[in-house]
């Protein structure tokens, strides 16, 4: 660590959840600063919640808003809110609680804070609490409300308060930031970068041969197309599904179900990271078959880079987001047979080495140590922004991140 002052990190997933950007790129960062990692506010009564806001009790805790160590230099908060947290009522209540959460653990930890980081949906950025603010937008929110099963107009407008407040905005994708500088054009001065999704450091050479066996990875639901998968399976290839079902949609449902109970179709649910990175080891090819939808546009999938960094073949819908990675090692089409003679293709090459080194070169560009350091600098140009915007200076020639009116990389 190279002494810069802690972040707010408020995450838009509980640090037990399914680890995705959130966690992967703090746990990251956490390599150059200590982190307050702040859980989405958790469901309480009214009292228990009443209690925390008059800083008589914390549910979990010994103590009102006391943060415990998770990993390395990563502290994590938990805070309460009341039933109901989209009503706005409710939904002022809920950034007292946290504010007043975030304030009492800062004090117990002697921490003062250089940035904030909001990549929550619904968080506004905490009045009280000092540092440069960043915005990091990892999914096109508005577009995903409904999947959220949350509320377009309160995102929106919460979008719309932390972009008109932000020193810094970061995205996962192009396309996500160039959605926020449509939505609000934000203060001069203000930094923008695109800062994509990682994957774990490459997976060392073995000598497991790999099985003709297609693989997809990630949570079931309504954003895959079904068309693709059921025609991957109609082809005859073998295929393994890992992740935990999120579907909601019944004729979806029902569909997903018919896929999983064929006779060429294995589902293994979620599973901890070291077996899933063996299975990533032994079979042949990933899968990332992404529905066409502005959310799906908007977003930077996981598991395609996970996919090379095991060393396997990708065959990919045909996404910005992996045009954006700028190689031949993805197959790319959105066309269901084409889909699945690619998934056959790449079956019949499971033992090709060259291929599976050229692979693992590549994905050791993007790992998350590479997004970290990424992300630290881009917190260090945010600060820079937040100084001068503050004492009214305009020295640009420094700034290593764009406009964010002049778009991104």
């Amino acid at each position: 660590m190279n002494g810069q002052g802690p972040v707010v990190w408020i995450a838009g997933t509980s640090w037990d959840g399914v680890a995705g950007t959130d966690k992967r790129l703090v746990e990251s960062l956490a390599r150059f600063r200590p982190v307050l990692w702040v859980d989405p506010p958790a469901r309480a009564s009214l009292k228990t919640a009443g209690r925390l806001w008059t800083r008589r009790e914390s549910p979990g805790t010994d103590r009102p808003a006391d943060p415990v160590r998770v990993a390395g230099s990563i502290l994590r908060l938990r805070v309460a809110a009341p039933p109901g947290v989209t009503r706005p009522g409710v939904r002022a209540l809920t950034a007292l609680l946290l504010e007043r959460a975030i304030s009492a653990a800062l004090v117990r930890t002697g921490w003062e804070p250089e940035a904030v980081v909001v990549a929550n949906p619904l968080a506004r950025f905490p009045g009280k609490v000092p540092g440069s603010k960043t915005l990091y937008l990892t999914d096109d929110w508005i577009a995903g409300a409904r999947l959220m099963g949350l509320s377009r107009a309160v995102i929106r407008r919460v979008l719309e308060a932390n972009l008109a407040q932000a020193d810094g905005v970061a995205a996962v994708s192009a396309e996500l930031l160039a959605q926020a500088v449509a939505l609000r054009p934000s203060a001069p001065g203000t930094v923008s970068a695109v800062v994509p999704n990682g994957c774990p450091e490459p997976a060392p050479p073995s000598s497991t041969r790999r099985t003709p066996t297609a693989c997809l990875v990630g949570q079931l639901n309504e954003r895959l197309d079904l068309d693709l998968l059921e025609a991957v399976q109609a082809s005859g290839e073998d295929m393994v599904v890992i992740g935990p079902r999120a579907d909601r949609d019944p004729a979806f449902r029902r569909r997903l179900d018919a896929l999983l109970a064929a006779g060429n179709v294995r589902w293994l649910g979620r599973l901890e990271a070291a077996e899933l990175q063996h299975q990533l080891g032994v079979h042949g090819v990933g899968l990332t078959p992404y529905a066409d939808s502005s959310f799906n546009r908007a977003s930077f999938p996981l598991k395609t880079l996970e996919y090379l960094a095991a060393g396997m073949a990708v065959v990919s819908t045909d996404m910005p987001s992996a045009r954006w990675l700028g190689t031949g090692l993805i197959t790319l089409t959105s066309v269901p047979q084409e889909f699945a003679l690619a998934v056959k293709a790449a079956l019949a090459r499971v033992d090709d080495q060259d291929q599976e080194r050229l692979r693992k070169e590549f994905a050791a560009q993007h790992t998350w140590g590479a997004r970290g350091a990424e992300f630290q600098r881009f917190l260090t140009s945010a600060g820079n922004s937040s100084g001068r915007r503050t004492t009214g200076t305009a020295n640009m020639s420094r700034r290593p991140a764009t406009q964010l009116s002049g778009g991104s990389r």
